[in-house]
């Protein structure tokens, strides 16, 4: 009699907490915002030690959040990176379409599931993941519905530019169709134009379509972006996954003439600013709509940055302390900036230094959610959910990823192994010796012809890989090729 008391109070204590508690949730599902920049340095937010250009918003959710230092995009380039992100998949082991669509109709994907769970789904700004089934379009392709794009892969809505602001057709794309087309007035790519709508240099141009042309203001897409989503969440009732690709600060560098001369470092600081305001708008609507607190809130960059003469000349450093820039299996080509909110959830004011791999935010997510995925889902991703709620974790989740430049490198714990010599990019040791960087394989911006055929730093020692240890310990460089070449080797790194 005493335990069926026990039990029927404890039944009532459970109708009086609500619904959610006896789901075995402490509140409702949490609304998700995953913002990704494009080409954002290491350097280039306040929170992460700019000085030149000022990102209150950004830094905001830093102070509200946790931002990881050792965060990496496992490719330094762009389509590698968010089709990572999406299937917690490496892009090596990606399998290939044959079209122009990247992924297949089968695929787990980060959206697809969350809108399978009951989520609603959107994305607004830069897709660059494919669109149709044609790798080279042809032209009476934007005239009609698109087979393949954003919605196939899991969005209710999109609003999107099909690659970047650099290439044709520069247009907006909304749910598989080309918006404000007309089909009295077609649009035309032409791929060998060395100039291109609406501004010269590049690859390409789109003409005809004037309605869906002028609908396009380069200078506004990411403020554009941001005042569509803003719209989105002000219509949203159940949670969500919101998806803000945004444009900045890619080249061309495109502000708006608001924000023109409004930072200390040229143009990609005005831009940067422009992004900053932009993610701004999004945080704003999520507190006057009373979301704030329930939504789980990511901000980072799909790889690191470029390095703008303007830039440089007055002062500004895009990767910090880090050696590389974009394209390089250097640091500065993968490790990005990272900040996570979840308010109750992951503590505010902290900072972790353990490793963290874009690929491990699908099924990261997924365990916020209460989500039990397949177990050949995300075969490069961890869940790391653990690390957000306890920054100070005494050991990592994560203790090796295999990372992308033009050649590929293995970081194992505090160590960054190189399986050939200089940054493994295009670009990495142009502005060396202009920036103040010095590498022990280097003289100047030249590798020496002594210079030892692997790379081995200490990054917990040598962050700014100063000093090549490859000859210094042989043994440990035999051990790192060995396991970098039997991941490669796997279908999955876990």
């Amino acid at each position: 009699m005493k335990r069926l008391a026990c039990i029927r109070a404890w039944l009532l204590l459970l109708l009086c907490l609500g619904p959610d508690l006896v789901a075995g949730e402490s509140r409702p599902r949490p609304n998700i915002v995953l913002m990704l920049t494009d080409d954002l340095g290491y350097g280039d937010v306040g929170f992460m030690g700019a000085t030149k250009i000022r990102t209150p918003h950004i830094d905001r959710l830093a102070a509200e959040g946790l931002p990881l230092t050792d965060a990496h995009s496992p490719a330094a380039g762009c389509q590698p990176r968010r089709s990572g992100v999406f299937t917690g998949r490496n892009y090596g082991r990606a399998p290939r379409t044959g079209n122009g669509f990247h992924f297949q109709d089968n695929e787990i994907l980060m959206p697809r599931v969350l809108r399978d769970h009951g989520y609603a789904t959107a994305m607004f700004g830069k897709w660059h993941l494919g669109w149709g089934l044609e790798r080279r379009w042809p032209e009476g392709m934007w005239d009609a519905p698109i087979s393949h794009g954003p919605n196939q892969a899991g969005f209710d809505y999109a609003f999107a530019q099909a690659s970047g602001h650099e290439w044709p057709p520069f247009v907006f794309i909304e749910n598989n169709r080309v918006y404000q087309a007309d089909p009295s007035d077609p649009l035309i790519i032409t791929r060998d134009n060395p100039e291109y709508w609406p501004y010269a240099g590049g690859q390409g141009s789109s003409h005809g379509a004037a309605a869906a042309h002028a609908a396009y203001d380069v200078s506004r897409l990411d403020l554009e972006m941001a005042e569509r989503a803003v719209k989105w969440i002000g219509e949203q009732e159940k949670p969500f996954f919101l998806y803000l690709p945004f444009f900045a600060p890619h080249v061309p560098l495109m502000p708006s003439e608001a924000f023109k001369g409004t930072s200390e470092a040229g143009l990609l600081g005005d831009f940067i600013q422009q992004l900053d305001h932009a993610v701004g708008m999004v945080l704003d609507a999520l507190d006057e709509k009373g979301l704030a607190d329930n939504t789980l809130v990511v901000f980072t960059s799909d790889n690191g940055g470029c390095y703008i003469q303007s830039a440089m000349d007055a002062g500004h450093n895009s990767m910090g302390p880090i050696l590389g820039l974009k394209g390089d299996a250097w640091e500065g080509g993968h490790r990005v900036p990272f900040v996570v909110r979840w308010p109750g959830r992951i503590p505010a004011g902290t900072r972790s230094d353990h490793l963290f791999s874009l690929t491990d935010i699908f099924p990261t997510f997924a365990a916020a959610l209460g989500m039990t995925l397949p177990r050949h889902a995300a075969p490069d991703g961890m869940n790391q959910l653990p690390l957000w709620e306890q920054p100070e974790l005494p050991v990592s989740i994560r203790h090796e990823m295999i990372y992308q430049g033009r050649g590929k490198a293995l970081r194992h714990g505090d160590w960054l192994y190189l399986p050939f010599a200089g940054p493994g990019g295009l670009f990495g040791t142009f502005y060396m010796e202009q920036m103040g960087f010095v590498n022990s394989d280097f003289d100047g911006n030249t590798l020496r012809p002594d210079a030892p055929p692997g790379q081995l730093y200490n990054l917990r020692n040598d962050l700014t890989q100063t000093t090549n240890l490859y000859e210094q310990h042989p043994e440990l460089a035999a051990f790192l090729d060995m396991r970098f070449r039997e991941l490669m080797r796997q279908n999955r790194s876990k």
